[in-house]
């Protein structure tokens, strides 16, 4: 069933926090929404991440961006993702980026590459992998 068209919310129940590896108990997270930007004429459902900086960015967008900005995304507790959304008022502000079309081709061949758990992990070794360095 497909999800139905909706705008994308500042509002804690149409968001999703997500653990990036279940078997870990201190696993960080990340805070997801599907829905579309209130300005998109074609109101095209797009997967947003939640920023710290109370930004939403697309998942494609952010897949463009260099790892060492996951730190803008993953939240080491729910804690501190929930404190981030609960500062959210008004309408939702979206860090718009250009995206081209072999940037999502790209993002879509990694999608193919495994489940949504498999994808999260690879995600999280990334942010450890950056965070590691600095």
């Amino acid at each position: 069933m497909a999800t139905p068209k909706r705008a994308l919310t500042n509002h804690f129940r149409d968001c999703r926090l997500v653990v990036l590896d279940k078997k870990e108990p201190r696993s960080p997270v990340v805070v997801m929404q599907e829905g579309y930007a209130s300005g998109d004429p074609t109101s095209r459902m797009r997967m947003f991440y939640l920023q710290r900086d109370g930004m939403w960015i697309d998942e494609v967008a952010r897949s463009t961006r260099p790892d060492t900005e996951l730190k803008d995304v993953v939240f080491e507790t729910a804690a501190e993702a929930i404190q981030v959304l609960s500062g959210l008022l008004g309408k939702p502000l979206i860090r718009e980026l250009p995206v081209s079309n072999e940037a999502v081709e790209n993002y879509v061949s990694r999608l193919r590459g495994g489940s949504a758990e498999e994808l999260f992990r690879q995600l999280l070794g990334r942010y450890r992998a950056v965070e590691h360095k600095v």
